[in-house]
């Protein structure tokens, strides 16, 4: 949505979006979207209704494939609203929409699934726009995991359900639509079942709204919109049991919880280092006490205090190097799953987080090492020959 979009969410409480979420229902109807609508300050109205349902796809005479999604009823202003795009068909029509037609836009997860094939990873604008080769690290992990081709370069596959039918809810619909997979904010469309919101109304049995997006006519009018907004909602809620919310609100509150999520990252991971830091020292100083004698004999023979400083140094940082490539394939091998597992939030193993990571266990390994490596090069011939 662009900056220029309200949302009106049922109130309970403060106004604030973060404290505002409320666990009753929403009291929102049709009939205050149609309100909305008549506003001049308003250019698009968008109802949402939002549940669990369960869709299912019978291919010939194969065994039925059932697969549980987000359920959306909406307008046909929901693919500009959020601006979606699709990979193929065609986005249900206001017509449709008036007639209450038994026509669904699926997500690309939602499509996949049915069709028992591989989901697409949702890509950002930037990465649509240009996709980089992989990295050597990402093409040894592919190796490594078994897998050449991720998923979201896989081929596609020619097999759609465009024109086929499905059911929901124990009802037949026509397949009009597939989504491309997309995603914004963290949120994505890949897990939704998307039909026209009269219809979603009648085969929910549910009498209210989830939200409605509203976008005003002007950037400039934003303000007005909203008072206007309000003003068209309350007419059917005397009590004001409801909210308006700029999207620029939303964006603060979401980046104000990224904010602390980050802070309580960085601070776990702080600690995770210093523990782990602290324990390879230990180890290491264990290491150089259980080969005193080898040292004295290396010593004996001509190695100097420098090499066995490096000796001792290197080894350290070989020990933290193959602790991070290991934690790296750990991770690898989570977001995979992740992706496979849960679509609705997909993770992504950007190339800087691989660097950081291996420069972070380097380091650590010098700062750790140091220590364990002057002990060794410290140690006098006589006394570590003659030590048990």
């Amino acid at each position: 949505m662009r900056n220029w979009s309200l949302s009106v969410y049922r109130l309970h409480g403060a106004h604030n979006f973060l404290n505002g979420v409320s666990s009753l229902p929403s009291t929102l109807t049709n009939t205050d979207a149609e309100e909305i609508r008549k506003l001049e300050s308003v250019e698009s109205v968008t109802p949402m209704l939002e549940t669990v349902g369960r869709i299912q796809y019978t291919k010939d005479n194969e065994e039925p494939t059932s697969v549980e999604g987000m359920l959306v009823g909406t307008s046909s202003s929901y693919q500009e609203m959020f601006h979606t795009t699709l990979k193929e068909g065609r986005f249900f029509t206001e017509e449709e929409e008036a007639k209450k037609n038994r026509v669904v836009v699926l997500g690309s997860g939602i499509h996949a699934s049915l069709l028992n094939q591989k989901r697409e990873l949702p890509e950002t604008n930037s990465a649509q726009q240009a996709k980089p080769k992989k990295a050597w690290w990402q093409k040894l992990l592919n190796r490594l995991t078994g897998s050449s081709v991720s998923a979201a370069e896989a081929p596609a596959d020619e097999e759609s359900l465009v024109g086929k039918e499905v059911t929901i809810q124990g009802e037949t619909f026509t397949v009009v639509g597939v989504l491309e997979s997309e995603a914004t904010l963290g949120m994505t469309s890949d897990n939704s079942i998307i039909m026209p919101v009269q219809t979603a109304l009648e085969v929910t049995s549910i009498k209210n709204l989830t939200s409605i997006y509203v976008k005003a006519d002007s950037i400039d009018n934003l303000d007005q919109a909203e008072k206007d907004v309000h003003g068209a909602v309350k007419i059917n809620h005397p009590e004001t049991d409801f909210s308006t919310v700029k999207q620029t609100e939303m964006l603060e509150a979401i980046d104000t919880v990224t904010r602390i999520l980050q802070v309580m990252l960085i601070g776990i991971t702080a600690t995770a280092l210093v523990i782990s830091g602290a324990g390879i020292m230990n180890v290491m100083v264990l290491s150089v006490r259980e080969r005193t004698r080898e040292i004295g004999i290396r010593k004996a023979l001509g190695a100097s205090t420098i090499e066995v400083l490096f000796q001792f140094l290197f080894e350290t940082i070989l020990l933290c190097l193959v602790g991070g490539i290991i934690g790296l394939l750990l991770g690898y091998g989570f977001v995979t799953w992740w992706n496979i597992a849960i679509t609705l939030f997909p993770l992504v193993l950007p190339v800087w987080i691989v660097q950081l990571a291996l420069v972070s266990s380097i380091l650590i390994g010098i700062v750790c090492g140091v220590y364990p490596a002057i002990k060794a090069a410290r140690l006098q011939p006589s006394r570590a020959l003659r030590f048990e």
